[in-house]
């Protein structure tokens, strides 16, 4: 599940370079996208609760998980950019 989720958001990673973005902007648009609909999705197919019933710590942790992997596939796409 994770291996397919996490492929199909890096593949959004190079529709923003097509866009036009790249770098830091790429990583916090991709960012956005990808914990942005977390927040949404998982309490919707109730798998985690809503982020007003979340402690602060969880939401820290769960979008610090986020951010290193933005950040690893902008620095995997770069790579491979080249």
């Amino acid at each position: 599940m994770h291996w397919g989720y996490g492929t199909s958001w890096g593949a959004v990673r190079g529709l923003l370079q097509v866009a036009g973005l790249d770098g830091g902007k790429a990583a916090a648009a991709h960012f956005a996208a990808v914990w942005g609909s977390a927040q949404v999705m998982l309490p919707a197919l109730e798998v985690a609760p809503p982020p007003w019933k979340s402690e602060p710590k969880e939401i820290a942790i769960d979008a610090l998980h986020h951010a290193v992997y933005a950040v690893a596939t902008g620095v995997a796409f770069a790579a491979l950019d080249r």
